[in-house]
């Protein structure tokens, strides 16, 4: 048989072996739900990095192990089109009984499709007996206490998620070509032997005829890299603006002060964070901005970047596709005593408000809620999560979880200061447009740092106000529903004879009303001080 009569013979085949795997799962599953001895509980998420998968896997046939008649069944959803595929199942009736929240789940969202866990998470982790955690509230055993990442929603006063694990940003580098072009040069302690090492890679490209860069850059990693430098050269001009003494200025307040003239484009160290923004967008491969994650990964697993930026989530990815020893360490900062670059900077920027990921929700239309929230239970106790962390590599999220040894690498480092203000100036989403929009004229080493100054002033006052203005909405919005709330917890608190929660709730809802209320207040004055036309920034 020729080339020409098999290949359509193959192709029928495959099409054929496709419909036939398709039609079995079909009947698998359908065969299932008329089993009414077997409860199925049903897992979602984005998490599509090497390991994770595995990591769910081996819990759910723990938990099956000690529940027959139980199956856990997971669906991976590429990220891409999760959101879309989040709002369907919901809106049709057809979602799992653990969904990862964070990617198109809004307050309303949350409110409508799930249950609240906030009385749940007061209670110990059952699975947590004759542990060191034993007897201690859900809750609390989390390494955030559940305050930060998906977990609580302040709007809402409800607990929504319950995590498994925590990023930290990392420069990943590749250790058999770091000892072959650096020798036993160390990892780079500050910014300056940073630049110092990635001069010495593309010295060495340049002699050799090597392709090899400095750093894989993309749309995607090197502009964290960007906004870290920037942040740590404003962390003093932040505690400057901190009239409240938070020690970290809330984003809107940082906005708004740029809005009043409270601070502008032109102060020195916003500049010079422009200026380390800059300077990384050289040691990059060429076109790098336009370059996706998936591309920036190519560069590096295949040998042809020295470095890479990224979360500690791609560091098991990264294990299994490249054929190299992989390495990590702290982003490098300008130390406070560098002649230029350390006139802003408090010091190195700590990770001790590392939020916590990979957030699950129990939604309203699992037919078994009790179950999915046991094995909720089982995912995050002390052996549930540990076994997460050494499966998958992920950092955990409980307390007290022993860090397996390829984690460590990735451990929140708590001393330090609070980072400073971002090229976001605390803006929103308009604001991340007209930034996003600009990457190019940040990463310009032919163009004066000037020209993207004056970009920015022209475009960033209008969007930052409508952030503003869009912030101010949605705080009345959200007092017009916590009123309702309020109201309902009021009357129950009335006729109820036991209303200890009740009464914890009006309270919470009244400290919250009165917060929100303030601030809406406030926001309000701010903006009514502002002429029609944009605050001119600087001279």
């Amino acid at each position: 048989m020729n080339r020409e009569r098999i290949l359509p013979v193959i192709g029928f085949a495959l099409l054929f072996a496709c419909f036939g795997i398709a039609l079995t799962q079909v009947f698998k599953r359908q065969r299932s739900a008329n089993n009414p001895d077997e409860v199925v509980i049903r897992i979602a998420h984005w998490q599509l990095e090497s390991g994770i998968r595995d990591a769910i896997d081996t819990l759910a046939r723990d938990y099956e192990r000690l529940n027959p008649g139980v199956r856990i069944e997971q669906n991976p959803i590429p990220e891409r089109i999760y959101p879309s595929w989040f709002k369907t199942q919901l809106v049709g009736g057809t979602a799992p009984d653990l969904i990862q929240v964070g990617k198109g789940s809004d307050d309303e969202t949350l409110a409508r499709f799930f249950s609240p866990l906030t009385e749940h998470v007061e209670k110990p982790n059952p699975y947590n007996a004759g542990t060191p955690l034993a007897g201690m509230p859900w809750r609390d055993t989390f390494v955030d206490g559940l305050a930060s990442g998906e977990s609580y929603k302040p709007n809402l006063l409800e607990y929504y998620g319950v995590p498994l694990s925590m990023v930290t940003i990392r420069m990943y580098y590749n250790v058999t070509e770091w000892k072959r072009i650096l020798g036993d040069t160390p990892p780079p302690a500050d910014y300056d032997a940073f630049v110092s090492i990635c001069e010495r890679v593309q010295a060495h490209a340049q002699k050799t005829g090597m392709t090899i860069f400095p750093i894989a850059g993309s749309n995607y990693g090197t502009p964290w890299f960007a906004s870290q430098l920037i942040g740590s050269q404003t962390q003093r001009l932040a505690q400057r603006l901190d009239d409240n003494l938070l020690l970290r200025p809330h984003p809107t307040t940082n906005a708004l002060q740029f809005l009043v003239g409270r601070w502008n484009l032109d102060e020195p160290e916003f500049i010079n964070g422009l200026v380390l923004s800059r300077q990384i967008g050289r040691f990059a491969q060429p076109g790098f901005i336009q370059a996706a994650r998936d591309d920036a990964t190519f560069y590096f697993v295949q040998g042809r970047a020295l470095m890479i930026v990224t979360g500690s989530w791609d560091a098991p990815s990264f294990r299994s596709l490249a054929p190299f020893e992989v390495g990590a360490f702290q982003l490098p900062m300008p130390s406070p005593d560098h002649p230029r670059f350390g006139v802003g900077v408090l010091g190195p920027v700590s990770e001790s408000e590392t939020p916590t990921g990979a957030s699950f929700g129990l939604t309203r239309a699992s037919p078994h809620p009790e179950r999915a929230l046991d094995f909720l239970h089982f995912l995050s106790s002390l052996e549930g999560n540990g076994t997460f962390s050494r499966v998958s590599n992920w950092l955990p999220a409980v307390i007290d979880v022993d860090l397996p040894p390829l984690v460590k690498p990735f451990a929140p480092v708590v001393d330090g200061y609070v980072n400073g203000i971002g090229i976001d100036v605390g803006g929103g989403a308009n604001v991340s447009r007209i930034v996003n929009a600009n990457l190019n004229a940040l990463f310009d080493a032919n163009a004066d740092i000037g020209k993207l100054q004056d970009i920015l002033r022209t475009q960033l006052p209008r969007a930052v106000r409508q952030d503003v203005r869009r912030s101010h909405k949605q705080i009345g919005l959200n007092t017009a529903r916590l009123d309702t709330l309020l109201a309902a917890q009021v009357i129950l608190n009335a006729r109820k004879h036991v209303a200890s929660e009740h009464r914890r709730k009006q309270s919470e809802l009244l400290e919250a009303q009165t917060m929100q209320e303030l601030a809406r207040a406030w926001i309000h004055h701010e903006l009514e001080t502002l002429p029609d036309t944009p605050v001119p920034i600087g001279d």
